[in-house]
């Protein structure tokens, strides 16, 4: 029997996630959802077995037998570089957006590195980018993201904040006095994108379809500062999760909470490594409890 390895890493993906369309988001390469579909379906004609449900998703026991044979492989995978090149130092690679690590994560690092003082922490800025895609590769030890996680048995994921969502306009501008969701009232709106492709921009789309419409973009941007900017700048108006009270001051805007759409929720989440579990640990209770503690920021 001849299997294809590269069918059996894609079915590992699809069994992690729980999903094809899930496991798009978490595969560290671009491909789309046909492609997974017609590859894992020839794993199974090849080993002669149905491997998962697809709705609900749902492993036959073939597929758990496979899945338990492909993950220790897939997990060591991730770290064999490391443990090759004999690299013994803890690494603590975190993944957030630039709001986060430029406001938060300088408070947690210095508690964290006293604790811990071999730990070599690393900040990436995740804006516009798939986070949980580089934790299920392991080339991130932990995320903070207020994009969903995927279902995935790999991914823990704990609950920092619940966040409204939000139109985010100057304080002298006309919706500050009142907002409706109807064709007439947005019809000549214009928005200031932030992370056209990412969950709050598809949660816009969504409510405008609701009445017809949907968004006219006059400017984009991956970073929250640089959307606040361009709304100061009458630009557009913007649509996200509640920024923080001091860079709504900073720019002189407001947020008007759009209770009638479901909140976002900000997580930690992480994969289990016994090199890192213990710094992974104390940075989030020292993030929870900061955080926490800020709550007032997003008040």
């Amino acid at each position: 029997m001849n299997i294809n390895l590269h069918h059996l890493e894609l079915f590992y993906y699809v069994a992690e996630a729980q999903g094809i369309s899930q496991a798009v988001k978490v595969i560290p390469y671009s491909i789309q959802q046909p492609a997974i579909s017609q590859q894992v379906k020839s794993l199974e004609k090849s080993l002669g077995v149905k491997l998962f449900e697809r709705r609900p998703f749902e492993l036959t026991e073939a597929g758990r037998v496979l899945l338990d044979t492909m993950a220790p492989f897939m997990e060591k995978l991730a770290t064999i570089e490391d443990d090759l090149k004999g690299m013994h130092r803890t690494r603590l690679r975190i993944g957030c957006a630039a709001l986060i690590s430029d406001h938060y994560i300088p408070e947690i690092l210095p508690g964290l590195i006293e604790e811990f003082p071999d730990v070599l922490t690393q900040v990436f800025e995740l804006e516009g980018n798939n986070p949980y895609r580089r934790l299920l590769t392991r080339e991130l030890d932990l995320v903070i993201s207020s994009e969903s996680p995927p279902k995935s048995r790999a991914i823990i994921s704990e609950l920092i904040l619940t966040l409204p969502f939000c139109i985010i306009v100057p304080k002298d501008h006309p919706f500050t006095e009142k907002i409706e969701w109807t064709e007439s009232f947005f019809m000549n709106t214009k928005w200031v994108a932030l992370q056209e492709h990412t969950g709050g921009m598809q949660i816009l789309n969504e409510q405008l379809k609701k009445i017809s419409l949907s968004p006219s973009y006059s400017a984009g941007t991956n970073s929250i500062a640089t959307a606040l900017k361009y709304i100061s700048m009458n630009l557009g108006v913007g649509f996200s999760i509640k920024p923080p009270n001091f860079l709504l001051d900073k720019y002189g805007l407001v947020a008007i909470p759009q209770t009638q759409i479901q909140p976002a929720d900000l997580h930690i989440s992480y994969m289990d490594n016994p090199r890192t579990r213990n710094v992974i640990e104390s940075f989030m209770k020292r993030a929870m409890t900061l955080l926490q503690s800020h709550q007032e920021d997003f008040s």
